[in-house]
């Protein structure tokens, strides 16, 4: 595709849009990929499917209205008994799978890209669809071919209670502020909480879903308490002085102690802060091989990353000198700033050069032989 950024309507910029759109309100964006033609049929998508290592989910609905999940892969006579209504495939990862798909993402790389999180692909018959629901991530919904109706719940405060007992976290009331039909290269904006409800109308309806994830609170908590307990002492409290006739009050120099013992726990240095943020943000993907494969020739070779790598860096000022922390699925690698940029910034190949410093060529090595990254055939 040819396109590489989206066709904003007359009088919005992409500055504008993150100003005064992105996390805050939904945004309909007609033909925002003009002339889209989507790679991929729903008979291609089917057949992913079918193939280990992928993770999709058909949704039906029976006679009563209500939806059942299930997931995949699926054997391929699945498919002979589905009928041709009331029910809908979604493939995620689809980028990871098909590695030719990342180039159709760069439209929306203007976002942090340590903040995408897959493009997923859904086909659904006339008339199908999967429910009313919210998301909690940002996400672009592309239509890529066929036409798809979507009714949003913009109102300021949406009722978003679920229904009992529903493993897909359906809405239990749903009522639309809006309502489109989006045509193939039309896409719609919907920030987190957004209650949305999508219907096939016609044949050969698929969406693709450009998802944009974000650590939720608890995340967060979960990776930074791990470095909070290394920080405190492997010991009990001890006792403050004590006075005869304590009962059973709790002594103000009770709580001093707590306090302490609280502010030397989570209290982190620019270096532990550095490390872990970068961590939490790139975990995930695949994990680097337990065993290095031998030394890997790369110099002036072409490389590309792994489908399922998640890279970002920090760049880092120290005694004068620009370093950066490079992190890829939650390791860190300290290089050089303009070979962190190089390596996490690039869309696709990577012309290596000739020479490195030692520092930058041993994390080479090191991505090279876990086979996170990987020298590309010519």
């Amino acid at each position: 595709m040819d396109i590489t950024s989206i066709q904003w309507p007359a009088g919005l910029t992409t500055q504008r849009f993150l100003d005064e759109y992105w996390q805050k309100q939904p945004l309909l964006i007609r033909q925002a990929l003009p002339d889209f033609k989507t790679p991929v049929s729903p008979d291609e998508l089917a057949g992913m499917s079918l193939e280990d290592g992928t993770t999709p989910r058909i949704i039906t609905q029976d006679a009563t209205g209500t939806y059942h999940l299930e997931h995949g892969p699926f054997a391929e006579d699945r498919y002979d008994s589905i009928g041709n209504k009331d029910w809908s495939l979604l493939v995620t990862d689809c980028e990871k799978h098909w590695p030719e798909l990342s180039n159709y993402i760069q439209p929306f790389r203007f976002l942090p890209r340590w903040r995408i999180d897959d493009l997923m692909i859904s086909f659904a018959p006339d008339q199908a669809s999967v429910g009313a629901h919210i998301d909690e991530y940002d996400v672009f919904l592309l239509q890529a071919s066929g036409v798809r109706q979507w009714k949003i719940d913009a109102s300021e405060n949406p009722d978003i209670k679920l229904k009992d007992d529903e493993t897909l976290r359906l809405l239990a009331n749903f009522t639309a502020t809006d309502t489109w039909e989006l045509e193939p290269g039309d896409v719609l904006y919907l920030p987190p909480g957004v209650p949305h409800h999508g219907i096939a109308v016609g044949d050969n309806c698929t969406t693709w879903s450009i998802g944009f994830r974000a650590p939720s609170n608890l995340d967060v908590l979960d990776v930074f308490s791990d470095i909070l307990l290394d920080n405190l002492p492997l010991e009990r409290m001890k006792d403050v002085p004590l006075e005869e006739g304590n009962g059973a009050e709790i002594k103000p120099a009770v709580l001093v102690q707590l306090r302490k013992l609280w502010e030397t726990a989570t209290t982190l240095s620019d270096d532990e802060l550095i490390k872990l943020s970068g961590h939490l943000l790139t975990r995930g993907g695949i994990g680097f091989d337990e065993e290095l494969r031998s030394t890997v020739p790369w110099q002036g070779q072409t490389v590309q990353w792994h489908s399922f790598a998640q890279v970002a860096y920090i760049a880092r000022a120290q005694q004068g000198e620009t370093t950066a922390e490079l992190f890829v699925n939650g390791d860190v690698f300290t290089c050089s700033l303009p070979f962190a940029k190089t390596l996490a910034d690039s869309q696709g190949s990577i012309q290596l050069p000739v020479e490195l410093d030692t520092t930058d060529a041993q994390t080479l090595q090191h991505l090279l032989q876990s086979q996170v990254l990987f020298v590309v055939d010519e």
